[in-house]
This record gives C-alpha cells, structure tokens and sequence, in this order.
C-alpha cells in the first residue's frame, strides 16, 4: 500500500500575485482545484526561483526524491511501529496554460493545513520525547536503518489531520550524496545521529552510525543548502494530468 496524498484533479486556479511562501529554492502560491475530486479544495504550486523554471532535470530530481521518500515512508507505516499514518503529499508537475507564466512548470499539490515542521537536515529538532514530535524523529531514524545506512529521510514538516499526518518537502540525505542540493552527505546524516535522542517511537535494535566528535554542519531549523541557487498577476490557469490516490 502507498501511503500518498495526490492531487486528484486536473485543472487549478492559482493566485500568483501574492507569495504564499518561500523557501530556499522554491516560491510557493495559494490556489484553488477547479476539476477533479478534489474541485473546490485548496491546493499549492511550487516554483523554482528563476533561473530553473524552465530546466527540466529540477523538476525529474524532484519527483526522484519524493518517491524514494514514499518508499520509506511506506515501510515505516507497514511496520505498525505507531497505531496512526503517516502519508507523503505527492506533487505533479503542472503547466500554466495562460497569463505571464504561460508554458511555465510547476509542482502541484493539495495545501496542507496547521503546518509545522519536527526536524531538518542540519540536525536540528523538536525535543518532545512523545506524540508526533518523536514520532518523526523515529522515521528519521527508522529510514536510516532500513535503508541499510544508505538514506536519512529528514526536514520532516507538515500537518495533523484526524487520521493521521501529511508531510510534503522531505529531505533525502545519502551516503553518495546524490539526492539534490539539501543532500549534505554523510556529514549530515552523522549531524542528525550526533544530536539525536532515541524516544518512544525508537526501537534498540535499529542501527546507528559510529558517532564521534562534534557535528560538522551547524543546527538551523531551515533546510541546509550545498549550494545557492540564483533567485529571480492574477490568478493564472494551471493545467496538469490528474492522479486518483488519497
């Protein structure tokens, strides 16, 4: 089973004359499905900063991480360590169909309500021993030892709903360090372990990486880039092909 939160739906209407967010490499607007399952509902697009609007690989590496992070996230709801899901808003790349932004792509997918953000790939974390808090702390860790100490799945951020949780973003750090510019390597997986406290969620036999010295990458609740990316109105039409899904 695959626990992904998908857009279910085809068409939006996107207001992209006001920022809804931004982050290190991405400006993000509000919008509203206007077919589909989900008509009616809010949505999100996310936008690289100028300079990768229009290069296609940003968007492939994208959805490269984000199913490589279902697969985890997958594994770690299969395994009933906790008696609620957790599931992964899964993006679509979407093309504007009209206004400044016409042929231009994005990535869409359902808004996330009472967003909050657990942990980043800089080590930094909620230090609640209990509920949802260590609850990702312990995907964090769980993603690591499954992956056979290949992957960490961190900067776990996104909101509560009655059945259980909905992240979107997630970082992918790795061993060969090849999962876009928030992979910080193995320094950053051994700045995770360096400051992690196993909670309730945790389980002993888990494998852990020898840990010593102090940790090389400094703590930011942010996500931690390897390196800059260049940065760079009216509700514009978005049109992309529909999945079914949660």
């Amino acid at each position: 089973m695959s626990y992904s939160r998908t857009n279910n739906a085809n068409s939006a209407s996107i207001d992209t004359s006001k920022l809804f967010g931004s982050g290190t490499f991405k400006n993000v607007y509000a919008g509203t499905y206007t077919s589909g399952e989900r008509n009616g509902q809010r949505c999100v697009t996310k936008e690289f900063k100028t300079g990768c609007v229009v290069e296609e690989h940003y968007f492939k590496e994208e959805l490269n991480i984000c199913a490589r992070a279902q697969g985890l996230i997958d594994a770690f709801n299969n395994a009933s360590i906790m008696n609620q899901e957790i599931h992964l808003n899964t993006p679509e790349i979407w093309t504007y169909t009209s206004g400044s932004k016409i042929g231009e792509k994005s990535l869409t997918e359902p808004m996330i309500l009472n967003f909050e953000k657990f942990n980043s790939n800089s080590g930094w974390a909620l230090t609640d021993s209990t509920g949802w808090a260590a609850a990702m702390q312990s995907l964090s860790h769980f993603s690591y030892d499954h992956s056979g100490g290949k992957f960490l799945l961190c900067d776990l951020q996104g909101g509560r709903y009655n059945d259980g949780y909905v992240l979107s973003d997630p970082v992918i750090m790795s061993k060969n360090q090849n999962c876009g510019p928030a992979d910080l390597g193995m320094d950053g997986i051994m700045s995770f372990f360096q400051r992690h406290k196993c909670g309730a969620f945790c389980d002993g036999s888990w494998m852990k990486p020898p840990v010593l010295g102090k940790a090389k990458i400094p703590m930011h609740q942010g996500t931690t880039m390897q390196a800059y990316l260049p940065t760079g109105n009216s509700r514009t039409p978005l049109t992309g092909l529909g999945r079914r899904g949660y």
